[in-house]
C-alpha cells in the first residue's frame, strides 16, 4: 500500500513537470522565514563581523541546501567547498575541514549550542533534518575568539529558522520515494506584534536505501574473539542491508521582540530515531569483530534508540546605543542504545549497551563601541558535561563529569573604509571532575565499580589576528592567524590500557591568506593559501603503550571558488580545493595522512528556463584517492590502502503550479556511481526521489 502511494506521488510531480498548463504560472510564493539571529555568535548588526572576513567563511542558505536536494544537515555540508563528509562503521557522517579537522577537531553548533557527547566529542549530523535550518556558516581556519573551547580546526554552525511576517504562515512538503521512502514535513510560523513563533513537525523513514547498480558482493573478514576468523558476504546488493530508518522530530520556538535590539527567545526540539548500522563489505585487514563473551560487543549492531533532545534561552538587549549583550542558556541531552548480534543473519541479540549524556551551561557576550571605529568584544562560555554508559544491560552505568569553559576578548578596529583588523585572545580551560569505571571478571561478572583519578585542570591560551583590506574596485584582501586547541576526549584520557590521564591540548596554528573580488555583475571569485600545523596531535606510539602528544601534521593548499552569471537565468559555481598534508611525528612511519584528499572539485549549475520557469539545479563534487588504512606506530604491519576517487552529481527540477505550490523530482547519484567514502562502506547509488511543496 504504501509503495502504491509513493509510485503515485512520483507520477504526479512527473505529471505536472510535463504539462505545459501549469508551467505558465511563474508568480512567487510567500517567503514565510527568515534567520533566527540569536542563533548567531555575534550581537545583530548592520556589518558582518570582521573576524568572519579574515578568514575562508562559507554560508550555504536554505534556498541552497534545497537546490542540492540535501533531507539533514550532514548532506547539506558535503557540497560545501573544503569540506569532506566520510559515512562508516556506526552510520554515522564524519564531517571534516579539509580531511583532518573532524568533529571531534571543530566546533559543530546547533544555534551556537555546542552538539557532541562527551565521550568521543562528536554526534551524528543526520539527526537533523534541513526542513528547520534558514542557513550554514561555516568558518575554516582561525575562528573568532569568541566561539570557545575546542574549535580547533574551524566552526560550523548551524541555524535556524524564525518567522518573517505577520501573516500566518504553512508550509507542507510531502516527499516519496524509492525503497519505501516517504517524509511529511509541515511548518507554521508568525509574527504578531511583539511576538514570534515557528513550529516544525516532520516524520522521516525508509526500509532502506539502493546501491548501485555496479556493486558487486566480497566476501567480508569476520573475526571472534574467541572464535577464530571466517569469512562471509555481509552485502549482496539490491537493497543495503541494515539501512533502514525511521525518525520523528518537532521544533518550537517562541520569542519576544520588545524594541529594536532587544529580543528574547526560548528554543525546544525533541529528536527520535531508529536506524541500522550497514555492516561492512570487507571487514578490512582486521575483519568485522565480535566479542561473543560477556560483556559481549559486536560489530553487527544497531541503534533500536538514537535521541536527542534540548531546550536553551536566549537573548539580546541592547543597552545603549554603544553597548548591547548577548547571552544563552541550554540544555542538550542525549540517548542512545546500541544491540549487538552474534553474526550477519541479526537474529541473535547478545549485548546492549547505552549512553545517556546531557550538558548544560550558557553563553553571555558584551559589545561595546566606544568610538565608530573600533568594536570591543568580551564573551564568556561555560558548561558541565555528564556522561554515562554502560556496556551491557546487566550492568550498572559508569559516569564522569566535566567542565568546559572560555574567556575571550575580541577588539575590531577599522583604521579607514579601506583598512581594518581584528585582534582577539581566548583562555579555555578543560576539568573532569568525576570518573567511575566498571570492572568484570573473565566470565564477565562485575567484580567492583571503581572511582578513577581524575587529571589536573587542562588549559590554553588562543591568541588570534586578522587584517582585511578592501580597495575601491571591490577587490578585498584579507589574511589571519590563529592558535586553536582541541582538549583531549574521555575515550582517550579513560579506555583502560590507552587511556593516559596526562594529556595535553592539541594545538593547530592555522594561516591564511586570500583575495576575492567581483567581476561587474557577471561573476566573482576568491582565492585563499592555508596552512596549517599542527602539533600534540594524539596517538598511539605501539599496540602496548597509552595514548601520547607525539603527533606532528603539517598541511597547506589552496581553496578557489568562483561564481558565474552569465545570464539572468543562469548562475554557475565551481570550487576547487588542493590539500597537501604530510605527517612530520617522530615515530611515523609514513609522511601520508589518512582521508586528506589532494584535489577537490565542487561544482553547481541553476538555469530557470524562460516563460515556463522551470529551474534545473545540478551540484556535484570528485574528489581524489585518499588513504584509508596506514601503517602506524601502533601497528607497523598494517597495509597502505587506499579509496578510490570519485565523481557523483545530484540534479532536482522545480516547477511551480500556482504561487503557493510546487513540485520536484530529484535524482541523487546521477549516473549510479559505485563509490566508497570509507573502506568497505559503499554509498548510496541512484536514488529517485518526488515531492510536493506548499506555502500559505
Amino acid at each position: 500500500m504504501l509503495r502504491n502511494k509513493t509510485v503515485s506521488l512520483l507520477l504526479t510531480c512527473i505529471y505536472f513537470l510535463l504539462s505545459s498548463a501549469v508551467w505558465a504560472a511563474d508568480k512567487e510564493g510567500p517567503g514565510g522565514f527568515e534567520t533566527f539571529s540569536l542563533g548567531e555568535m555575534y550581537v545583530t548588526g548592520e556589518k558582518a563581523p570582521l573576524a568572519t572576513e579574515t578568514t575562508i567563511t562559507t554560508v550555504v542558505t536554505a534556498e541552497e541546501i534545497k537546490a542540492a536536494n540535501s533531507h539533514t544537515v550532514a548532506e547539506a555540508l558535503s557540497f560545501v567547498p573544503g569540506i569532506s563528509v566520510f559515512t562508516g562503521t556506526k552510520n554515522e557522517p564524519n564531517v571534516s575541514i579539509r580531511g583532518f579537522f573532524d568533529q571531534r577537531r571543530i566546533l559543530v553548533l546547533i544555534d551556537g549550542v555546542p552538539y557532541y557527547e562527551t565521550k568521543e566529542g562528536k554526534l551524528d549530523l543526520n539527526q537533523f533534518s534541513t526542513d528547520n535550518v534558514a542557513k550554514i556558516e561555516v568558518t575554516k581556519g582561525a575562528a573568532s575568539v569568541l566561539y570557545g573551547a575546542n574549535a580547533m580546526g574551524g566552526v560550523i554552525n548551524i541555524v535556524t529558522k524564525k518567522a518573517a511576517s505577520a501573516k500566518p504562515f504553512f508550509e507542507v512538503n510531502l516527499e516519496g520515494g524509492q525503497v519505501d521512502y516517504h517524509k511529511e514535513s509541515i511548518s507554521h510560523g508568525m509574527k504578531t506584534g511583539k511576538f514570534n513563533y515557528w513550529l516544525n513537525y516532520e516524520h522521516r523513514q525508509q526500509h532502506g536505501w539502493r546501491m548501485s547498480g555496479d556493486y558487486e558482493p566480497k566476501l567480508a573478514k569476520i573475526t571472534k574473539k574467541p572464535g577464530g576468523t571466517s569469512y562471509a558476504i555481509t552485502e549482496d546488493g539490491g537493497t543495503r542491508e541494515q539501512s533502514d530508518y525511521t525518525s520523528d522530530s518537532i521544533w518550537a520556538k517562541f520569542g519576544i521582540e520588545p524594541s529594536e535590539g532587544s529580543e528574547y527567545f526560548v528554543n525546544f526540539h525533541y529528536i527520535q530515531k531508529e536506524k541500522g548500522m550497514p555492516p561492512s563489505t570487507t571487514g578490512g585487514d582486521k575483519g568485522i569483530t565480535v566479542f561473543p563473551n560477556k560483556p559481549a560487543f559486536s560489530q553487527f549492531f544497531r541503534f533500536p534508540e538514537y535521541n536527542d533532545w534540548g531546550l536553551d534561552l536566549s537573548g539580546q538587549q541592547k543597552v545603549t546605543d554603544r553597548l548591547s549583550f548577548k547571552g544563552k542558556l541550554y540544555y542538550h541531552n542525549h540517548t542512545d542504545e546500541l544491540v549487538s548480534y552474534s553474526d550477519q543473519t541479526y537474529e541473535q541479540e547478545i549485548a546492549t549497551s547505552r549512553y545517556e549524556d546531557y550538558l548544560a551551561g550558557g553563553f553571555l557576550m558584551a559589545e561595546y563601541k566606544p568610538v565608530d571605529w573600533n568594536t570591543a568584544r568580551a564573551s564568556f562560555n561555560y558548561r558541565g558535561d555528564s556522561h554515562k554508559q554502560r556496556d551491557d544491560a546487566y550492568l550498572p552505568f559508569e559516569d564522569y563529569f566535566s567542565y568546559t569553559g572560555s574567556v575571550g576578548l575580541e577588539d575590531e578596529i577599522h583604521f579607514s573604509k579601506q583598512f581594518s583588523l581584528v585582534a582577539g585572545v581566548s583562555y579555555d580551560w578543560f576539568d573532569v571532575t568525576e570518573a567511575h569505571e566498571n570492572n568484570t571478571d573473565k566470565a564477565g561478572k562485575l567484580t567492583s565499580q571503581d572511582k578513577l583519578a581524575t587529571p589536573d585542570t587542562k588549559n590554553s591560551v588562543n591568541p588570534m589576528i586578522g587584517i582585511n583590506y578592501l580597495f575601491a574596485d571591490s577587490t578585498k584582501l584579507f589574511a589571519s592567524v590563529g592558535q586553536k586547541t582541541r582538549f583531549p576526549t574521555l575515550s582517550q584520557l579513560y579506555s583502560g590500557t590507552s587511556g593516559n590521564q596526562d594529556l595535553e591540548a592539541e594545538k593547530a596554528v592555522n594561516y591564511t591568506a586570500g583575495v576575492s573580488r567581483s567581476f561587474s555583475k557577471y561573476a566573482w571569485g576568491e582565492f585563499a593559501l592555508f596552512y596549517h600545523d599542527i602539533s600534540d596531535y594524539i596517538m598511539r606510539p605501539s599496540n602496548i603503550d597509552p595514548y601520547r602528544n607525539v603527533g606532528d601534521i603539517r598541511m597547506y593548499g589552496v581553496e578557489i571558488n568562483t561564481e558565474f552569471y552569465p545570464l539572468d537565468a543562469l548562475v554557475l559555481k565551481l570550487g576547487y580545493t588542493y590539500n597537501d598534508a604530510a605527517d612530520k611525528s617522530d615515530n611515523r612511519v609514513t609522511e601520508h595522512v589518512a582521508y586528506v584528499p589532494e584535489h577537490t572539485f565542487n561544482m553547481g549549475v541553476q538555469y530557470t528556463v524562460p516563460y515556463i520557469k522551470t529551474r534545473l539545479n545540478l551540484n556535484g563534487v570528485a574528489m581524489s584517492n585518499v588513504y584509508c588504512q596506514l601503517p602506524t606506530p601502533s601497528s607497523p604491519a598494517d597495509r597502505e590502502i587506499q579509496i578510490a576517487g570519485y565523481f557523483v552529481l545530484n540534479g532536482r527540477l522545480t516547477q511551480k503550479v500556482t504561487k503557493n505550490i510546487e513540485v520536484y523530482l530529484a535524482f541523487n547519484n546521477l549516473f549510479d556511481t559505485n563509490y566508497e567514502l570509507e573502506n568497505g562502506y559503499p554509498t548510496m547509488g541512484r536514488n529517485i526521489l518526488g515531492g510536493i511543496i506548499a506555502k500559505f
